[in-house]
């Protein structure tokens, strides 16, 4: 029999959206890959190859691009599941409410970046556009991971008001 009592439906509630936001940061931590990946492969104006010289600088970035990528993933994959399993009444670890403040507040700083980028461009091109977008997304982001981060707070203090260790 469910609990329909005040506490158990707020719990529940901020479960679910655990859950979904999860699912969210997994979902943006795909797409930040893609991006990154598509505005390299895109580069029209040759940017990034003109400011590398040499085959080795080449190879050399492009090491660090994908453990850079490799490793944006895989936090975004352990906050993300981490809050799902959450969301499922379980009880991981604390350090992943740590991370998703840290994540957020890079993502504010690109988000602030982007806008400030956008500000003071003089030239309207298709640039500003993809700037605008990619600013949107960061925003979204960092409202996903603090909404996430408060969420996984709730629930904890729910549960220990309940007396649950598992819902």
């Amino acid at each position: 029999m469910v609990n329909n009592d005040e506490l158990h439906i707020r719990l529940r509630k901020n479960q679910n959206t655990l859950s979904v936001i999860g699912l969210g940061v997994i979902v943006f931590g795909i797409w930040s890959v893609i991006k990154i990946v598509l505005y390299s492969a895109l580069d029209n104006d040759g940017l990034l190859e003109s400011s590398l010289r040499g085959n080795l600088e080449r190879w050399a970035f492009w090491i660090m691009m994908g453990i850079f990528l490799a490793a944006d993933l895989g936090l975004r994959l352990h906050v993300g599941l981490s809050a799902m399993a959450e969301g499922r009444g379980r009880s991981p670890r604390k350090a992943y409410i740590v991370l998703t403040f840290l994540m957020a507040l890079v993502s504010f700083a690109l988000f602030a970046a982007g806008m400030v980028g956008l500000w003071l461009s003089d030239s309207v091109e298709v640039s500003i556009g993809v700037s605008l977008v990619s600013s949107i997304v960061d925003a979204t982001s960092c409202v996903l991971l603090f909404e996430m981060a408060v969420s996984a707070i709730l629930v904890k203090r729910l549960r220990k008001r309940l007396g649950e260790e598992e819902v």
